[in-house]
């Protein structure tokens, strides 16, 4: 069984609904009602659903089955929000050219792509979907502390429903990161250990390579707060922007 598979009835407990992230994204996209959102990574729909219910229209993609049939289920009878199971390599094949005023990747989501060259081909595609002036915004794990800090795990999410434990694993020859995860239901005590490979991104190869697709504004955020990114930030935020014609 696949890591997503495995996780997604208890996805809720571990990455609950969170308002600030809409907040965030209102912040680089502007009064969100009304514009065409595609979520990259959408997992079992919870920003899709609050995306939706501030009347943004949204299309959710994920590649885990499981987890797009938990979102269809707990959106059903939503207008404007619909969840696909595909690869976020093939989006410009599904969905023109300036179909999008803002692209979102949140949840460590880019990361799972093999190398740079896959990761350049998602950030040129989000740029071809979204609209002249529209924006690319992206959470993941900042990983310029986990390699230069050698810090072999993150805190642990725990309530009274589960405790779930990260740990990473750097291989140097590979360039890659065993992501390792422990998740405990307390209610049956069940446990369910995952490992997962994960390319370990850096600041400037995000820069670089939004600099060779061609976009601009591109800032950095070390919380959807909007705190500055630091070297002691956990997550890296970002954000930057198709030009406009």
């Amino acid at each position: 069984m696949s890591f997503y598979k495995s996780i997604a009835p208890f996805y809720d407990y571990i990455f609950p609904p969170s308002p600030l992230q809409v907040k965030f994204i209102e912040r680089i996209s502007g009064n969100i009602e009304g514009i065409r959102i595609l979520e990259v990574g959408g997992g079992t729909g919870n920003l899709a659903m609050l995306l939706g219910e501030q009347g943004a229209q949204v299309d959710a993609i994920d590649l885990d089955e499981e987890m797009i049939a938990y979102a269809r289920k707990k959106a059903e009878g939503m207008e404007g929000i619909n969840f696909f199971g595909m690869d976020m390599l093939d989006i410009s094949k599904k969905w023109e050219s300036n179909s999008f005023d803002t692209v979102v990747s949140f949840g460590n989501t880019i990361v799972h792509l093999d190398d740079l060259l896959q990761i350049r081909s998602f950030f040129s595609m989000a740029k071809e979907v979204i609209k002249s002036g529209g924006h690319l915004i992206v959470q993941m794990i900042n990983y310029d502390r986990i390699l230069d800090q050698q810090v072999e795990g993150l805190p642990a999410i725990e309530n009274e429903e589960i405790k779930f434990q990260r740990f990473y694993d750097f291989h140097k020859s590979q360039n890659k990161i065993d992501f390792r995860t422990h998740l405990k239901i307390k209610e049956t005590d069940e446990e369910i250990k995952n490992v997962v490979k994960l390319f370990p991104l850096r600041k400037r190869q995000i820069e670089d390579l939004l600099g060779e697709c061609g976009y601009k504004d591109i800032r950095f955020y070390g919380s959807f707060s909007g705190q500055p990114l630091s070297e002691e930030s956990i997550p890296l935020i970002f954000s930057a922007r198709k030009p406009s014609r």
